[in-house]
């Protein structure tokens, strides 16, 4: 082998074996020249916590080389020991001078500047105002330790570690770019020395980001190892590819989101691979060269197990394949990404996180999941949407579809939520009133269908009644969550969110928008049994009040029953409820001058008998309510344009009726008039537009392009709680209402 630069043909020579895991034993051996007339056994490597005392100066951090060549001329590779014989200044010279001399070597330094380097090394070993040729010496210390004492097996993997992590410490002390490339070099070697008796895949990854111009050294030959091997290369690996190589495409969410990004990318590494990608055996071999900056050990050959190994970056197959899989990646995290780069604070809010795959969620926000879990899994948990917002941490109200994740992540650790807002319910506002139950751990939303859709009616309206004159009794309540027992038509689960949403009604009062639309089309026989349960619940505490009665009238005309029924109806409730004349006086008093029993028919029952729904006739009556399917779609819909199944929302007070809604224009798109009902349709054709294509088109449609936007953003708050567009140049378009609008 070649020779270290500066040394004599006449010296010996000295072999040192390297055993490697394949070829001959002495195929990694390589000789070393002993430098003429060295002391080479006065020369040893010192290590942290070791003392070395030097005249006056006494050093105990560590890592270098003290020899004494008094009796001996040093050879070439000791230029980095400190020698103990050669004389000190009393004074050191100023630390920020350069040296002036290149390569630097301790026996070429003067007597102050070794003052200035010995009182480096017992110091902290920042860099201060040190000139850069003195870190440099320092780093030649390590590369001979690693490169000669290493490849000799006489440095363990403790002592690597500890090297390691110094370096790494020491990598930040000079921004000079050679620094830098060198103490990087180095680190990489270590690495490869570590792995000497086993493989560089099974250890630990690099991590950082591409510098230089290729990929890490300690990256291609595991690339090279497991091409050998026909091992599968680790997710851990293919992750420091692409962020170590410099050749690689990066997105902006790669760098504004690394964790998020290493997350996804090594799930979808693992799903696409299994067990990891097999790189094929190239011809090009890798050349596997130290470059160290000390330039007595440039020619000092690596051991046998680095030699012969293919050069996987020289193929264009395996970084494509790692190419796609990283722009896929960094598209899963798109609007996580532009969502920080608008709100840079936002990291870590609930908003931020609903953007994200749910796998790949931080850690506090699935431990606050965690506990919510706990917390309602022996109970119901009633409180508010604030509250609830307030064990995480949310930056403002939610959007519907940011609502909807929400859900969806509960339902995954077995919380349901009422309301749901995949269940047709509005986008709820803080002070809004929430109920939090134990439920089959699903990312589903809940079966909804027909009868199920009846019966959210009608426990909005018991409960509104139960409401009616300020506050629900034990008894009402207690009547309604019976009666929603004895509904076997429906799934127990069904029944379990309808008493959660009972729950809701009566905890808050809101609008009752729309409720006489969604009354309007159902069978009679529905109807009536839905008056007969609202009488029932007013009767269940065995008062009814002046507020009930005067709720229940408005309710009957909205069912197309007839008023005056109504007080024979809450008589014989009240008869069968209480079996006494107590009951019929209070239905007599809510209306004066009314006698109840006046009105009243007799009754066939016997006294005390409780009065009940006929739940067989109920649950036959899904059948009839079947036919009216389409008429229900279509008046929900008009309220949640977002949600498939659509669910009642009738609320707990019934107010005067809203004036009926102005059928659109044909053709019309979210209210909006025909040219920006067109333009809205040639936005959404396309995910972005520059803005000069978008000034042509509306120009063609005589618009002004900002109005335009304007308007339709401003539609699409209206109905989805967030606007179409993002950006001035380009123009990007929300992707998910794009899908929307086009369903």
């Amino acid at each position: 082998m070649t020779n270290p630069s500066g040394s004599h043909d006449d010296e010996p020579l000295v072999t040192v074996p390297v055993s490697g895991n394949d070829g001959p034993a002495d195929a990694g051996s390589y000789r070393i020249k002993t430098p003429a007339g060295a002391s080479t056994s006065s020369t040893r490597w010192i290590m942290p916590g070791e003392t070395v005392d030097i005249d006056d100066l006494s050093i105990g951090r560590g890592f270098f080389y003290v020899g004494d060549f008094r009796r001996a001329r040093p050879g070439p590779v000791d230029a980095c020991v400190v020698d103990t014989g050669a004389p000190l200044a009393p004074e050191a010279t100023d630390p920020a001078v350069d040296i002036g001399v290149l390569p630097p070597g301790y026996a070429t330094l003067s007597g102050e500047e070794r003052r200035t380097y010995l009182e480096w090394l017992a110091s902290s070993r920042r860099k201060s105002d040190i000139h850069t040729r003195y870190l440099f010496l320092h780093l030649f210390g390590f590369e001979r330790r690693v490169l000669i004492d290493g490849a000799a097996g006489k440095v363990s993997a403790a002592e690597y570690e500890e090297m390691t992590r110094e370096l790494l410490r020491m990598l930040n002390l000079d921004a000079d770019y050679s620094w830098q490339r060198h103490v990087r070099n180095l680190l990489d070697i270590i690495g490869l020395m570590a792995a000497r008796t086993g493989k560089v895949y099974d250890q630990k990854p690099p991590n950082g980001s591409a510098t230089g111009y290729q990929v890490p050294l300690n990256v291609r030959v595991a690339f090279g190892q497991a091409a050998l091997d026909r091992h599968p290369v680790p997710a851990g690996w293919a992750l420091a590819w692409v962020k170590l190589d410099p050749m690689m495409i990066r997105r902006a969410a790669v760098a504004r989101c690394p964790d998020e990004f290493d997350r996804v990318f090594m799930r979808r590494y693992r799903e696409r691979s299994q067990e990891g990608m097999l790189v094929p055996v190239n011809r090009t071999r890798l050349n596997v060269l130290p470059q160290p900056a000390f330039k007595a050990l440039q020619n000092v050959p690596l051991p046998g197990f680095l030699l012969g190994l293919p050069d996987v970056a020289a193929v264009t197959g395996p970084r494509n394949r790692l190419q796609l899989l990283m722009n896929e990646s960094a598209d899963a995290l798109g609007a996580f990404s532009r969502y920080l780069a608008r709100n840079p604070d936002a990291y870590g809010s609930l908003e931020a996180t609903l953007m994200l795959p749910p796998d790949v969620w931080p850690d506090a926000t699935r431990d606050a999941l965690a506990a919510l879990a706990s917390d309602v899994a022996d109970t119901t948990m009633v409180t508010t949407f604030g509250t609830l917002f307030a064990r995480f941490k949310v930056m403002g109200t939610l959007t519907r579809d940011r609502m909807a994740s929400f859900n969806a992540a509960l339902s995954q650790v077995g919380v349901a939520l009422e309301p749901d807002v995949r269940l047709g319910a509005r986008t709820p506002k803080p002070d809004d009133a929430v109920v939090l139950f134990a439920a089959p751990a699903t990312s589903a939303p809940a079966h909804t269908d027909d009868a199920y859709v009846v019966a959210t009616l009608m426990v909005d309206l018991a409960a509104a009644v139960a409401t009616a004159d300020g506050s629900a009794s034990a008894a009402e309540i207690a009547l309604i969550e019976r009666e929603i027992d004895a509904w076997s038509h429906l799934e127990p689960l069904q029944q379990t969110r309808l008493k959660a949403r009972n729950l809701v009604q009566l905890a808050q009062a809101a609008s009752s928008a729309g409720l006489k639309k969604k009354l309007e089309p159902l069978p009679a026989a529905v109807k009536k049994a839905i008056a007969c349960f609202l009488v029932q619940t007013a009767n269940a505490d065995g008062t009814v009040s002046r507020e009930e009665v005067k709720l229940l009238e408005k309710i009957y005309r909205m069912l197309d029953l007839d008023p005056q029924r109504l007080y024979i109806d809450l008589h014989q409730g009240a008869s069968a409820a209480s079996g006494s004349p107590r009951g019929a006086r209070a239905a007599g008093a809510a209306k004066p001058g009314r006698s109840a029993s006046k009105d009243a028919t007799p009754d066939a029952r016997p006294a005390g008998a409780e009065f009940v729904l006929d739940t067989a006739r109920i649950a036959a009556l899904q059948h009839e309510t079947a036919r009216v399917s389409a008429i229900l779609a279509d008046v929900f819909v008009e309220e949640q344009p977002a949600v498939p199944l659509e669910a009642s929302n009738a609320q707990a007070s019934v107010e005067p009726e809203e004036p009926e809604e102005v059928a659109a224009t044909p053709g019309a798109l979210l209210g909006l008039d025909d040219a920006h009902s067109t333009f809205l349709r040639l936005l959404v054709s396309r995910p972005a537009w520059t803005r000069a294509e978008l000034a042509d088109a509306a120009a063609d449609l005589e618009l002004m392009l900002d109005g335009a936007i304007e308007q339709v953003n401003e539609a699409s708050l209206d109905h989805w709680d967030e606007p179409l567009t993002d950006g001035d140049d380009p123009v990007e378009i929300n992707q998910d209402l794009a899908q929307r609008l086009a369903a």
